[in-house]
Protein backbone atom coordinates (compact mmCIF):
# COMPACT_ATOMS: atom_id res chain seq x y z
CA UNK A 1 0.00 0.00 0.00
CA UNK A 2 2.93 2.36 1.20
CA UNK A 3 4.78 1.51 -2.39
CA UNK A 4 1.50 2.44 -4.37
CA UNK A 5 1.13 5.83 -2.42
CA UNK A 6 4.97 6.68 -3.37
CA UNK A 7 4.64 5.80 -6.68
CA UNK A 8 1.07 7.70 -7.37
CA UNK A 9 2.81 10.51 -5.77
CA UNK A 10 5.79 10.29 -8.06
CA UNK A 11 3.52 10.48 -11.08
CA UNK A 12 1.87 13.50 -9.65
CA UNK A 13 5.07 15.22 -9.17
CA UNK A 14 6.14 14.24 -12.82
CA UNK A 15 2.36 15.57 -13.91
CA UNK A 16 2.76 19.21 -11.99
CA UNK A 17 6.50 19.49 -13.78
CA UNK A 18 4.87 18.45 -16.99
CA UNK A 19 1.69 21.55 -16.59
CA UNK A 20 4.63 23.94 -14.92
CA UNK A 21 6.54 23.85 -18.61
CA UNK A 22 3.38 23.71 -20.57
CA UNK A 23 1.56 26.75 -19.29
CA UNK A 24 -1.72 28.62 -20.94
CA UNK A 25 -3.15 25.92 -23.27
CA UNK A 26 -3.13 27.67 -26.49
CA UNK A 27 -3.96 26.63 -29.92
CA UNK A 28 -2.14 28.44 -32.87
CA UNK A 29 -4.45 30.74 -35.63
CA UNK A 30 -4.05 32.03 -38.83
CA UNK A 31 -3.89 35.03 -39.86
CA UNK A 32 -7.85 35.38 -41.10
CA UNK A 33 -8.24 37.54 -37.90
CA UNK A 34 -8.33 41.13 -38.06
CA UNK A 35 -5.66 42.84 -35.91
CA UNK A 36 -3.85 46.01 -35.02
CA UNK A 37 -0.80 46.10 -34.59
CA UNK A 38 -0.87 44.12 -37.76
CA UNK A 39 2.97 42.21 -36.00
CA UNK A 40 1.49 41.51 -32.28
CA UNK A 41 1.88 37.39 -32.52
CA UNK A 42 -0.74 36.35 -30.83
CA UNK A 43 -2.76 32.21 -30.08
CA UNK A 44 -6.32 31.51 -28.91
CA UNK A 45 -6.20 30.83 -25.57
CA UNK A 46 -8.79 27.62 -23.96
CA UNK A 47 -7.61 28.39 -20.58
CA UNK A 48 -10.41 28.71 -17.94
CA UNK A 49 -10.16 31.85 -15.75
CA UNK A 50 -11.85 32.14 -12.63
CA UNK A 51 -13.22 34.55 -10.42
CA UNK A 52 -13.48 33.82 -6.86
CA UNK A 53 -13.81 29.91 -7.58
CA UNK A 54 -16.37 30.65 -10.31
CA UNK A 55 -15.40 30.55 -14.32
CA UNK A 56 -16.47 33.88 -16.30
CA UNK A 57 -17.88 33.02 -19.19
CA UNK A 58 -16.61 35.20 -21.93
CA UNK A 59 -18.53 34.86 -24.63
CA UNK A 60 -15.32 37.23 -27.19
CA UNK A 61 -12.22 34.73 -27.58
CA UNK A 62 -9.40 35.17 -25.26
CA UNK A 63 -5.99 35.35 -26.91
CA UNK A 64 -2.09 34.69 -25.42
CA UNK A 65 0.03 37.24 -26.26
CA UNK A 66 3.86 37.58 -24.90
CA UNK A 67 2.80 34.20 -22.41
CA UNK A 68 -0.06 36.38 -20.86
CA UNK A 69 -4.24 36.55 -21.15
CA UNK A 70 -5.36 39.14 -23.21
CA UNK A 71 -9.41 39.91 -23.00
CA UNK A 72 -11.96 41.88 -24.32
CA UNK A 73 -12.09 45.50 -22.49
CA UNK A 74 -15.84 45.67 -22.82
CA UNK A 75 -16.44 42.19 -21.33
CA UNK A 76 -13.78 42.43 -18.51
CA UNK A 77 -15.29 46.05 -17.29
CA UNK A 78 -18.70 45.05 -17.98
CA UNK A 79 -18.18 41.69 -15.37
CA UNK A 80 -16.52 43.71 -12.32
CA UNK A 81 -18.93 46.57 -12.58
CA UNK A 82 -21.11 48.85 -13.61
CA UNK A 83 -18.83 51.11 -16.36
CA UNK A 84 -19.09 53.44 -18.93
CA UNK A 85 -17.14 52.38 -21.64
CA UNK A 86 -16.45 54.94 -24.84
CA UNK A 87 -14.43 54.36 -28.24
CA UNK A 88 -12.13 56.82 -29.89
CA UNK A 89 -11.30 55.81 -33.32
CA UNK A 90 -8.98 58.23 -33.92
CA UNK A 91 -6.62 57.67 -31.17
CA UNK A 92 -7.72 54.09 -31.26
CA UNK A 93 -8.58 53.87 -27.54
CA UNK A 94 -11.10 53.10 -24.97
CA UNK A 95 -11.81 55.14 -22.17
CA UNK A 96 -13.33 53.39 -19.11
CA UNK A 97 -15.29 55.23 -16.48
CA UNK A 98 -17.56 54.99 -13.30
CA UNK A 99 -18.04 57.59 -10.39
CA UNK A 100 -14.77 56.91 -9.05
CA UNK A 101 -12.02 56.48 -12.04
CA UNK A 102 -11.05 56.59 -15.24
CA UNK A 103 -9.42 54.09 -17.32
CA UNK A 104 -8.08 54.85 -20.52
CA UNK A 105 -6.62 51.47 -23.42
CA UNK A 106 -4.88 52.19 -26.29
CA UNK A 107 -4.33 50.17 -28.72
CA UNK A 108 -0.37 49.11 -29.39
CA UNK A 109 0.45 50.17 -25.87
CA UNK A 110 2.08 48.17 -23.15
CA UNK A 111 0.18 50.35 -20.43
CA UNK A 112 -3.43 51.12 -19.69
CA UNK A 113 -3.82 54.73 -17.88
CA UNK A 114 -6.03 55.03 -14.28
CA UNK A 115 -6.51 58.29 -13.96
CA UNK A 116 -3.67 59.29 -15.78
CA UNK A 117 -1.44 56.76 -13.55
CA UNK A 118 0.58 54.54 -15.81
CA UNK A 119 -0.09 50.78 -15.07
CA UNK A 120 2.15 49.11 -16.73
CA UNK A 121 1.31 45.41 -18.93
CA UNK A 122 3.03 42.71 -19.68
CA UNK A 123 1.18 42.19 -22.88
CA UNK A 124 0.60 44.57 -26.15
CA UNK A 125 -3.51 46.05 -26.15
CA UNK A 126 -4.71 45.00 -29.74
CA UNK A 127 -7.65 45.39 -31.51
CA UNK A 128 -8.75 41.98 -32.10
CA UNK A 129 -11.76 41.23 -35.09
CA UNK A 130 -12.66 44.95 -34.05
CA UNK A 131 -12.48 44.54 -30.19
CA UNK A 132 -10.16 46.62 -28.24
CA UNK A 133 -7.99 44.20 -25.72
CA UNK A 134 -5.91 44.23 -23.16
CA UNK A 135 -4.04 42.49 -20.85
CA UNK A 136 -6.07 40.68 -17.90
CA UNK A 137 -3.57 40.98 -15.08
CA UNK A 138 -3.24 44.81 -15.90
CA UNK A 139 -7.06 45.10 -15.97
CA UNK A 140 -7.14 43.41 -12.58
CA UNK A 141 -4.67 45.64 -11.10
CA UNK A 142 -6.52 48.42 -12.41
CA UNK A 143 -9.52 47.05 -10.11
CA UNK A 144 -7.03 45.99 -7.40
CA UNK A 145 -7.98 42.68 -8.06
CA UNK A 146 -5.50 39.67 -7.61
CA UNK A 147 -4.22 36.98 -10.27
CA UNK A 148 -2.54 34.22 -10.18
CA UNK A 149 -1.81 31.24 -12.51
CA UNK A 150 -2.76 27.42 -11.63
CA UNK A 151 -0.36 25.03 -13.21
CA UNK A 152 -2.74 22.21 -11.98
CA UNK A 153 -5.49 23.42 -13.56
CA UNK A 154 -4.07 25.55 -16.19
CA UNK A 155 -6.48 28.57 -15.11
CA UNK A 156 -5.47 32.15 -14.16
CA UNK A 157 -7.48 32.60 -10.85
CA UNK A 158 -8.67 36.03 -9.73
CA UNK A 159 -9.62 37.36 -6.37
CA UNK A 160 -10.54 40.47 -4.31
CA UNK A 161 -9.01 39.26 -1.08
CA UNK A 162 -6.05 36.26 -0.73
CA UNK A 163 -5.04 33.41 -2.24
CA UNK A 164 -3.44 32.38 0.98
CA UNK A 165 -6.28 32.30 4.26
CA UNK A 166 -3.79 30.22 6.66
CA UNK A 167 -1.48 27.40 7.29
CA UNK A 168 -3.81 24.63 6.53
CA UNK A 169 -5.34 25.84 3.03
CA UNK A 170 -5.19 27.91 0.00
CA UNK A 171 -7.27 29.00 -2.53
CA UNK A 172 -6.74 26.10 -4.87
CA UNK A 173 -7.90 23.72 -2.12
CA UNK A 174 -11.39 25.87 -2.00
CA UNK A 175 -11.53 25.36 -5.72
CA UNK A 176 -11.24 22.06 -6.36
CA UNK A 177 -12.43 20.89 -2.42
CA UNK A 178 -16.17 22.83 -3.33
CA UNK A 179 -16.50 21.30 -7.22
CA UNK A 180 -16.14 18.02 -5.70
CA UNK A 181 -18.94 19.06 -2.98
CA UNK A 182 -21.04 20.38 -5.69
CA UNK A 183 -20.62 17.76 -8.25
CA UNK A 184 -21.62 14.98 -5.77
CA UNK A 185 -23.74 16.54 -3.07
CA UNK A 186 -24.94 19.75 -4.81
CA UNK A 187 -28.46 18.90 -4.12
CA UNK A 188 -28.07 17.50 -0.72
CA UNK A 189 -28.61 19.75 2.23
CA UNK A 190 -25.65 22.05 3.36
CA UNK A 191 -24.83 19.28 5.97
CA UNK A 192 -24.34 16.69 3.27
CA UNK A 193 -21.90 18.66 1.75
CA UNK A 194 -20.35 19.24 4.37
CA UNK A 195 -20.14 15.81 5.00
CA UNK A 196 -18.92 14.62 1.44
CA UNK A 197 -16.33 17.63 1.79
CA UNK A 198 -15.04 15.91 5.12
CA UNK A 199 -14.36 12.46 3.68
CA UNK A 200 -12.07 14.00 0.78
CA UNK A 201 -10.03 15.72 4.05
CA UNK A 202 -10.00 12.80 5.83
CA UNK A 203 -8.51 10.91 2.65
CA UNK A 204 -5.84 13.51 2.45
CA UNK A 205 -4.89 12.87 6.03
CA UNK A 206 -5.08 9.12 5.72
CA UNK A 207 -1.72 7.39 4.98
CA UNK A 208 -3.35 4.97 1.97
CA UNK A 209 -4.10 8.17 0.24
CA UNK A 210 -2.90 11.41 -1.71
CA UNK A 211 -1.95 13.58 0.91
CA UNK A 212 -3.47 16.84 -1.56
CA UNK A 213 -6.97 17.24 -1.85
CA UNK A 214 -6.10 17.33 -5.93
CA UNK A 215 -4.26 14.12 -5.49
CA UNK A 216 -7.59 13.07 -3.36
CA UNK A 217 -10.04 13.75 -5.76
CA UNK A 218 -8.28 12.55 -9.18
CA UNK A 219 -7.03 9.64 -7.50
CA UNK A 220 -7.63 5.89 -9.71
CA UNK A 221 -5.58 3.67 -7.72
CA UNK A 222 -7.94 0.54 -7.82
CA UNK A 223 -10.02 2.68 -10.21
CA UNK A 224 -11.20 5.91 -10.59
CA UNK A 225 -12.98 6.97 -6.98
CA UNK A 226 -15.31 10.07 -7.95
CA UNK A 227 -18.05 8.95 -10.56
CA UNK A 228 -17.97 13.25 -10.99
CA UNK A 229 -14.17 12.37 -12.32
CA UNK A 230 -15.05 10.40 -14.94
CA UNK A 231 -18.33 11.93 -15.79
CA UNK A 232 -16.72 14.89 -16.44
CA UNK A 233 -18.63 16.72 -13.85
CA UNK A 234 -16.05 17.83 -12.00
CA UNK A 235 -15.38 20.45 -13.50
CA UNK A 236 -18.55 22.10 -12.96
CA UNK A 237 -19.11 25.56 -11.55
CA UNK A 238 -19.86 25.10 -7.85
CA UNK A 239 -22.84 26.96 -5.86
CA UNK A 240 -22.18 29.33 -3.27
CA UNK A 241 -23.61 26.76 -0.97
CA UNK A 242 -20.72 24.39 -2.04
CA UNK A 243 -18.28 26.76 -1.46
CA UNK A 244 -19.09 28.05 1.85
CA UNK A 245 -19.48 23.97 3.00
CA UNK A 246 -15.96 23.24 1.32
CA UNK A 247 -14.76 26.62 2.83
CA UNK A 248 -16.40 25.51 6.77
CA UNK A 249 -14.81 22.07 6.19
CA UNK A 250 -11.17 23.28 5.93
CA UNK A 251 -11.84 25.18 8.74
CA UNK A 252 -12.64 22.61 10.92
CA UNK A 253 -16.24 21.71 10.64
CA UNK A 254 -16.65 17.93 10.92
CA UNK A 255 -20.19 16.44 11.22
CA UNK A 256 -18.86 12.47 9.93
CA UNK A 257 -16.08 11.90 12.07
CA UNK A 258 -13.26 9.85 10.04
CA UNK A 259 -14.89 8.86 7.67
CA UNK A 260 -13.41 7.69 4.34
CA UNK A 261 -16.29 7.17 2.56
CA UNK A 262 -20.21 7.30 1.20
CA UNK A 263 -22.50 5.83 -1.25
CA UNK A 264 -25.81 6.47 -2.54
CA UNK A 265 -27.66 3.30 -1.59
CA UNK A 266 -30.78 3.83 -3.79
CA UNK A 267 -28.66 4.20 -6.54
CA UNK A 268 -25.11 2.90 -6.19
CA UNK A 269 -23.88 -0.50 -8.43
CA UNK A 270 -21.63 -1.69 -5.99
CA UNK A 271 -22.07 -2.24 -2.29
CA UNK A 272 -18.31 -3.51 -1.16
CA UNK A 273 -18.31 -0.39 1.10
CA UNK A 274 -21.12 -1.58 2.95
CA UNK A 275 -19.82 -5.09 2.87
CA UNK A 276 -16.06 -4.23 3.88
CA UNK A 277 -16.71 -0.82 6.18
CA UNK A 278 -18.48 0.32 9.38
CA UNK A 279 -21.89 2.48 8.87
CA UNK A 280 -21.30 5.98 10.61
CA UNK A 281 -24.66 7.63 9.72
CA UNK A 282 -26.90 8.73 7.05
CA UNK A 283 -27.34 12.60 5.86
CA UNK A 284 -29.46 13.01 3.09
CA UNK A 285 -29.30 10.74 0.40
CA UNK A 286 -25.70 9.51 1.72
CA UNK A 287 -24.32 6.71 3.45
CA UNK A 288 -21.00 7.50 5.01
CA UNK A 289 -18.89 4.54 6.31
CA UNK A 290 -15.27 4.61 8.21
Amino acid sequence: MREDLRLRRAITIILAIIFILSPLTALDVSADAEIYPYDVEYYISRSPIIYDYKDIDFKNDILIVNGYLVVSVTEFYNYFGDFNIEWNDISRSATVSDSANVYTVYAGTNYILKNEVILRSPATSLIYNGKIYASLKVMCDSLNLKTLYDEVCDAVMITKDSFSYNASYTYEDVYWLSRIVYAEAGFESYEGMVAVANVVLNRMADPSFPDTIYGVIFDDNGGIQFTPVSAGTIYNTPSDTAISAAVAALEGYNNVGWCLFFFNPRIARSLWIKEACSYYKSIGNHDFYY
